[in-house]
């Protein structure tokens, strides 16, 4: 379709939508050019058969042949290239072993944090969709990934959308499929908002987008066991409610693999690498909420990005709709600006993220939800 004609329709179906006025002005002060990334990518290389660890013992990486890689991890992480023993060498080259690579690490979660409000601000306290998020990388002898597991922990939900959901996209270049096989851990409903086709835990990605989209969840809620209020676990007078965790096993097509330093995640594609993205559907399939920088799929509703200004899922002052944490941490109670919860945040989103990504601490704990664990 000609490219003006598009945006003439786009214009036309926007101006039969009434966008409600966002009077709110937010009082961070955040750099037009900042990236919002609390993680990096650090060059690695190795030279025999090796795991990874950080600074904290954490393991990174598990039995990686020699190469260099790029690894997304904290920020101001210090990494460290252990030896493999010769015992465990001789056992990787009979595939004895599994070699992988972690996000944030081995055995911990990160926290992700969605405002529902796109594309208007919203009370800014970051807890409509959050969850913790683990991911494992599969690779082969040759350092290529043949497989992933995303392991989610649902924590709370602070919206009043009674629909909602996650999904995850795989894109490089245009029109390339990666992925050929995926496996869900339960069996969740996901036709009320994407289109796959599949039975049982198996099922393909979403039909009709120009890359892989991996639905993730059918409704989000339904991981909150019998639980019909809308806000849950976002308000310490409420009793807490028990969640469901569950993973996604994604298999790539035999002749899509590809090397692990290739991988992007949860950061702006670039050119040349292949990107790994998480993102929140609120109401329905078309309003998807990104991650700053972030590519919509071809169900998004485009006529969002008029209303806002922008089309890189920011605003016009440079706040965003979602927060990642490397670390495992409790979000803000409803109502509680994330940057009054966590009293940094404020410096470190008005000096651009020079202070690295430890914004969540310290922590006010009567503005944080504490009465469960996780």
């Amino acid at each position: 379709m000609n490219i003006r004609v598009l945006l003439l329709i786009i214009l036309i179906i926007s101006s039969c939508i009434k966008m409600p006025e966002d009077n709110y002005i937010s009082d961070l002060k955040v750099p037009f050019d900042f990236d919002w990334q609390t993680v990096e990518e650090i060059p690695v290389k190795i030279n025999e058969l090796s795991s990874i660890v950080n600074q904290n013992g954490d393991t990174i990486a598990t039995i990686i042949p020699p190469g260099d890689y790029s690894l997304t991890v904290t920020k101001n992480s210090s990494l460290t290239v252990v030896k493999e023993s010769s015992s465990v060498q001789t056992k990787a080259i009979g595939g004895e072993i599994i070699s992988a690579f972690y996000f944030p690490s081995k055995n911990a979660y990160a926290t992700v944090m969605f405002e529902d409000l796109f594309p208007w601000k919203g009370d800014m306290d970051m807890n409509d969709i959050v969850f913790g998020l683990n991911i494992e990388f599969f690779v082969d002898n040759q350092a290529r990934i043949r497989s992933f597991k995303i392991n989610i922990q649902p924590r709370a939900i602070g919206s009043s959308y009674r629909t909602m959901g996650l999904a995850a996209s795989l894109y490089g270049t245009a029109n390339t499929n990666y992925v050929g096989a995926i496996t869900h851990s339960s069996n969740p409903a996901l036709s009320g908002l994407f289109s796959v086709t599949g039975s049982g835990g198996g099922y393909s990605v979403e039909t009709g987008n120009s890359f892989d989209v991996i639905p993730l969840t059918g409704d989000f809620r339904s991981y909150f066991k019998n639980n019909p209020e809308l806000f849950i676990n976002v308000r310490n007078i409420d009793p807490v409610t028990e969640t469901e965790d569950f993973s996604v096993f994604v298999e790539l097509n035999s002749n899509m693999i590809f090397s692990a330093s290739l991988l992007t995640l949860l950061q702006p594609h670039s050119p040349g690498r292949i990107n790994l993205d998480i993102f929140a559907l609120f109401g329905d399939r078309g309003k998807e909420v990104h991650f700053k920088g972030g590519r919509p799929t071809s169900k998004f509703f485009f006529p969002y990005f008029i209303s806002v200004n922008k089309t890189d899922f920011s605003t016009v002052d440079n706040w965003v709709w979602a927060v990642l944490s490397d670390q495992s941490i409790r979000h803000p109670q409803e109502f509680v600006k994330i940057y009054n919860a966590y009293p940094s945040f404020k410096s470190w989103a008005e000096s651009g993220g020079s202070g690295g990504s430890g914004w969540y601490s310290p922590a006010i704990e009567d503005s944080l939800w504490t009465k469960g664990s996780f």
